[in-house]
């Protein structure tokens, strides 16, 4: 035996042997008298502290020998260890079969214990499904074999323009008319779109918009009064331009490398075009406006481009790059103006990009934040018989900030919010959407 363990028993046999001692030494008759003398219960007294302390003294001595114990049994580990360490460093030889076997066992016994501890090792845990939702909406997800979307999007658009007609006498006073006038446009749009994900890398996409519009022209100046508006008020809705995309993931999100993804856009013209929509104007002459809304652009559209997505768990960080362009096209009419004006038009091309970060707040929810910007080139057209003229004050440039939330409805369903507030004076002022995707 250890001489630790030899000393600890020493030191706690005397204080177990001396229980029995003292419990013969207590004299039971007293408790079963019902009257005690002060000097019986004095005794008592004494013999209670003293068992107490006894108590006490057994109860370190059980401490010091566990902690031994304890002590004991790491220096029997790391022994252990370092014979297990020196036993693999030894080198075989042939005649030596009995340490060959020993050796087979360890190394087996040191597979097992990895193996082991691999298996209980926790596996990384699944992006959340929140998470999920917003890639869906800024990037892609091909995890998906097949999503209907229906969405909601309302925005509000406002203008103001002074119109000066008349010259400039004298560097100072101004001979002519003034105009203020304003545009407000109130859009309603609903989207049904649907993506089929034929394997990892190719997605398919259709979408089907239904546009409606109410718009207000104000004009100062009736009655040649400075205080009084002219208003006109049209309403109006068709479905819009129908749309097909072809998605392609370029390279799977790695450690080191982002989620890339390219993708092919068609626009074809199923809305109804500005084009040969006749122009009204006001008994004073100040107002003119269309008298009809348009639903779509006219012409064939196509755009490509790529986007980027790197997820730093709970967290994704994306960056979106397009470039679009529109086909020339022939129309019958190209102003408002009574009779025909045969010519061609060129609505211009495009480029967009996007960046934003989208992060989860937990397996249902999420929030993102995104900065978007769009710049036309001129929109040019063409009179039958005539040279190609740009029309002024159709380049524009859109530009607006972001915030969204997604939440998760059920396994299949979530809902996508985001409100946008325009930065430029040709960005709608604020744009309110509503996305419920559902997964099949």
């Amino acid at each position: 035996m250890n001489k630790k363990w030899t000393s600890a028993v020493a030191v706690i046999l005397p204080g177990i042997l001396a229980v029995p001692a003292y419990a013969a030494d207590t004299d039971p008759q007293p408790a079963l008298e019902t009257t005690l003398s002060e000097q019986d219960i004095a005794v008592l007294k004494q013999k209670l502290i003293q068992l107490n302390q006894q108590i006490k003294l057994q109860q370190q001595t059980i401490n010091q020998m566990a902690q031994q114990v304890l002590k004991q049994e790491a220096l029997n580990r790391q022994a252990s260890t370092k014979d297990l360490a020196s036993t693999t460093k030894q080198p075989s030889t042939p005649s030596s079969a009995t340490s060959s076997a020993e050796r087979q066992d360890v190394q087996s016994s040191q597979q097992g214990a990895i193996t082991s501890n691999t298996t209980e090792r926790k596996k990384a845990p699944d992006r959340a499904r929140s998470t999920d939702d917003v890639l869906q909406e800024a990037h892609n997800v091909f995890s998906r074999k097949f999503t209907v979307e229906p969405s909601f999007t309302y925005s509000y658009y406002s203008r103001k323009d002074l119109i000066l007609r008349g010259f400039l006498a004298l560097d100072a006073i101004f001979l002519g008319n003034l105009n203020l006038d304003r545009i407000r446009t109130n859009t309603t749009r609903l989207d049904l779109t649907t993506r089929y994900t034929l394997n990892e890398n190719w997605q398919f996409e259709l979408g089907l918009p239904y546009l409606y519009r109410w718009t207000q022209y104000d004009s100062v100046g009736e009655g040649n009064s400075s205080q009084r508006y002219e208003t006109a008020k049209i309403s109006g809705g068709q479905i819009g331009d129908v749309s097909g995309a072809v998605y392609y993931r370029i390279n799977t999100e790695s450690v080191d490398w982002p989620d890339w993804v390219w993708n092919f856009r068609v626009r074809a013209p199923t809305g109804k075009d500005p084009f040969g929509i006749l122009l009204e104007t006001s008994d004073t002459g100040n107002l003119t406006y269309p008298t009809e809304m348009a639903t779509g652009s006219g012409v064939w559209g196509v755009s490509t481009g790529f986007s980027l997505a790197k997820t730093f768990d709970p967290a994704i960080v994306f960056f979106n790059l397009n470039y679009g362009a529109s086909f020339k096209e022939s129309f019958d009419d190209l102003s408002g103006a009574p009779g025909l004006s045969p010519g061609e038009i060129d609505l211009g091309n495009y480029l967009d990009y996007s960046v934003g970060l989208a992060f989860a707040v937990s397996e249902r929810m999420s929030l993102s934040m995104s900065f978007n910007q769009r710049f036309y080139s001129k929109t040019k057209q063409r009179p039958e018989g005539g040279e190609w003229e740009k029309i002024p004050r159709t380049d524009t440039n859109t530009a607006s900030l972001g915030i969204g939330a997604t939440l998760a409805l059920s396994p299949n369903l979530s809902m996508v919010t985001s409100m946008g507030a325009g930065l430029t004076e040709d960005s709608p002022d604020y744009q309110i959407s509503l996305r419920f995707p559902y997964r099949f």
